[in-house]
């Protein structure tokens, strides 16, 4: 089995349905209205305000990947189904550019079972069957419709970001190639319908948070080289930045804890660092319920109080200064995918220091 696989599918004991509620419950967190269509691995993007999850799998046997694509209106918090992708696929990175989405690469996902002789007896053993593919597909959610575009050179599981209206697909992982883990960058022009060979990163990052501020690539954590038999990673703390003007790549510090599955959304030049895991060489997980700024332009961070419970593998996407958080349905342990979202109340002039002590200091919770 894929070892993103055992971030991904097997880990399915993180919040139960009292901990959603008590997250979301609290000052300054509101709970909204659940996803639609329970799945696991559905990425997330924002056009005109309005959030869009496309893909992803879910359990049971055969062909798991899915093509749903549901739209959710912040202002009338309510879920609308849209077009289906053309390609059925987990874990497809999503940007926006012109106000279309692009949704690349990812997974095509099965699970399917064999007979196996164990002790003189025939058991039934279920199997994972996964394929990453470089398929580009471009949706217009003025038509909702898709269109086909240029295959990305590298089939991949990737994260991507935007500067000056092209694509980065930055890292990730791929079958297809032997260290599995890469540090490969591809930059896909929307306009010529082309892809061209970026300027490798330092290090191989899979699960990384990729974010973009003052027009420069960051990209935090994740798991990287060597890798650990039979384990999830080595897990980085390490901050990258890259400058497209100077096609250059450079380390720029640390996060305080080594991890991946976090999230990074950026709400006026700070990077909002929120949730993830980490597993040592002992099999031992540990998962963040940190929310923690870095200030890209001094280079310094403001650690807050803990949140009441963990995030790992989710989503979040900001709208007017709020991050909307989309919990895995895979990672909470509940027979709904959830939705919330947070106030920082940046959009209003507020000191989001200030803030966020008053916010998560009355929902943390002595461990």
């Amino acid at each position: 089995m894929k070892m993103r696989l055992t971030f991904g599918i097997l880990m399915l004991t993180a919040l139960s349905v009292i901990n959603v509620v008590s997250l979301v419950a609290k000052e300054d967190w509101t709970q909204k209205a659940n996803m639609p269509t329970v799945r696991s691995g559905f990425t997330t993007c924002v056009v005109n305000e309005k959030i869009f999850a496309i893909g992803g799998y879910v359990d049971g046997l055969g062909d798991l990947s899915l093509s749903t694509v549901e739209m959710y209106d912040p202002k009338t918090d309510t879920w609308e189904r849209k077009a289906d992708m053309p390609t059925a696929r987990t874990d497809a990175a999503l940007s926006v550019v012109d106000g279309k989405i692009y949704a690349i690469g990812g997974t095509v996902l099965g699970r399917f079972e064999v007979d196996i002789l164990v002790d003189g007896e025939v058991r039934r053993i279920p199997r994972w069957k996964a394929e990453d593919i470089p398929t580009v597909e471009m949706y217009e959610p003025a038509t909702d419709t898709w269109t086909p575009r240029a295959d990305m050179p590298t089939p991949r599981n990737t994260s991507a970001c935007v500067v000056d209206g092209k694509i980065y697909a930055i890292g990730g992982t791929s079958d297809k190639v032997k260290s599995f883990r890469l540090d490969t960058v591809e930059v896909y022009d929307p306009v010529t319908d082309t892809w061209a060979k970026g300027k490798n990163m330092n290090r191989a990052r899979a699960g990384a948070a990729v974010s973009v501020v003052d027009g420069k690539i960051y990209v935090m954590g994740g798991t990287g080289l060597p890798l650990i038999i039979n384990h999830s990673g080595p897990f980085l703390s390490s901050i990258e930045v890259h400058d497209p003007s100077r096609n250059n790549w450079r380390e720029v510090g640390d996060m305080y804890t080594a991890k991946a599955g976090h999230t990074a959304s950026v709400i006026n030049g700070r990077i909002y660092v929120i949730g993830g895991y980490f597993r040592n060489q002992g099999q031992q997980e540990k998962r963040f319920k940190t929310v923690e700024i870095y200030h890209p332009r001094i280079g310094r961070w403001t650690q807050k109080p803990n949140m009441l419970d963990t995030l790992v593998g989710h989503k979040a996407e900001v709208i007017n200064g709020d991050i909307y958080i989309f919990n895995d349905a895979a990672h909470n342990d509940v027979p709904f995918t959830t939705v919330a979202v947070y106030d920082t109340e940046e959009r209003q002039g507020v000191n989001p220091i200030d803030k966020l002590l008053k916010t998560w200091g009355t929902i943390k919770k002595v461990d």
